[in-house]
């Protein structure tokens, strides 16, 4: 999450934005109407999750992290929530902390980085 730069936003490209994707050696911006994860930067995530950018990735020096889940449908969205419960609860637990988990949708496609 500290290297988001200002809100991290799911939805569908203009074109263009700047990706690097992890293992690439050069950008492979985003195509026009992909659904993505992005920030004012360019893309986090494209493919929906299943391809992810080398500037976001977690490293040693990670702090603040974001973990993205998804789903297509209201199915998959029960699984997900569920998931993403137990997983909050492991997290916890295993760091000493107390998480966030946000669910974005299209009626609320943004999360706002503090």
């Amino acid at each position: 999450m500290d290297v988001i730069a200002g809100d991290l936003r799911l939805g569908k490209a203009k074109g263009g934005e700047h990706f690097f994707p992890l293992g690439a050696n050069s950008d492979s911006p985003a195509l026009p109407s992909e659904i993505i994860y992005y920030d004012d930067e360019g893309a986090v995530c494209r493919c929906l999750n299943w391809w992810e950018a080398k500037r976001t990735m977690l490293q040693e020096k990670t702090k603040n992290a974001v973990l993205v889940i998804e789903s297509v449908n209201a199915e998959q969205a029960k699984r997900v929530n569920e998931a993403a419960e137990e997983l909050k609860i492991l997290v916890d637990a295993y760091f000493k902390m107390d998480s966030t988990a946000t669910i974005l949708t299209k009626d609320d496609p943004s999360l706002n980085v503090v």
